[in-house]
């Protein structure tokens, strides 16, 4: 290896780190669902689709797999939003029901009761989550959407 080469992490998640775009997220596919807590303010963020600009929210979270930044439309972020008052103290599972690049698609979104569930990511939260990282994934997360 040349000294220009860098050595590449042993890990998955280390390369993909590495590699970048690890740091968000999409539902795309019928029946996808994530569960997190929300770790920050939403983002705003631009997209190109088909050839126009849409608008589109990230949201800063903390799933079992670490932080990313969850990039949804504008109905799921209104909906999240209704449930601000409980960030502190509940998890969310947003659920996304029709075929991809279906625009008319439904998303269930809901608080989970479990507590446990809460406290896992809370644990996951403080081992992974750094407010820096969020500049660093809508960073990322621009560059994609807009190619």
């Amino acid at each position: 290896m040349s000294k220009d080469e860098k050595q590449l992490p042993d890990s998955w998640g280390g390369r993909m780190k590495e590699w970048g775009g690890g740091d968000f997220t999409f539902l795309s596919s019928d029946g996808e669902a994530i569960t997190f807590i929300v770790v920050g303010l939403p983002q705003q963020l631009e997209s190109m689709y088909k050839g126009k600009k849409q608008k589109r929210i990230g949201c800063p979270v903390v799933t079992d797999t670490g932080y990313q930044l969850f990039i949804c439309g504008t109905r799921v972020a209104r909906k999240l939003s209704k449930f601000e008052k409980q960030f502190e103290t509940t998890a969310f599972m947003v659920v996304r029901h029709g075929a991809e690049g279906d625009v008319n698609c439904k998303y269930d979104v809901k608080p989970l009761p479990e507590k446990e569930t809460y406290s896992a990511l809370m644990k996951i939260k403080e081992q992974d989550f750094k407010h820096e990282m969020i500049a660093e994934s809508v960073l990322a997360s621009t560059e994609v959407m807009q190619s």
